[in-house]
């Protein structure tokens, strides 16, 4: 998705009450975004869909709400924090980013 592209659905959604950029009345930090009254319904609709085909309908899955911060020395301890990389490619054509792993044939996914 181009940014020009990301602009106009951020500012879709903004209108629409969807979403609201955080903290904007203090200036905002950028890429954080808060939902508004259509956003939290679409978000827990997806995730209700979601959930009921994914735990629901299997027999061998159970639901995990989990938090997100993890102790840093879990991550030292089982080797993420010293071992851990995603090698990163920058396509010379286009300019793309992506994660190494993420190409086939190591052409870029947005030129070719």
């Amino acid at each position: 998705m181009t940014a020009k592209t990301m602009d106009e659905l951020v500012a879709l959604c903004k209108r629409r009450g969807f979403i609201f950029q955080s903290n904007e009345i203090y200036g905002g930090l950028q890429g954080s975004y808060d939902y508004g009254p259509l956003g939290v319904e679409l978000k827990n609709n997806i995730k209700n869909a979601w959930w009921s085909s994914m735990v629901y309908e299997n027999d061998n899955i159970e639901g995990l709400d989990a938090s997100i911060l993890t102790n840093p020395l879990v991550l030292k301890h089982s080797g993420h924090e010293s071992t851990f990389s995603d090698p990163m490619v920058d396509c010379k054509k286009c300019q793309a980013r992506w994660r190494a792993d993420q190409l086939p044939d190591n052409k870029c996914l947005s030129c070719g």
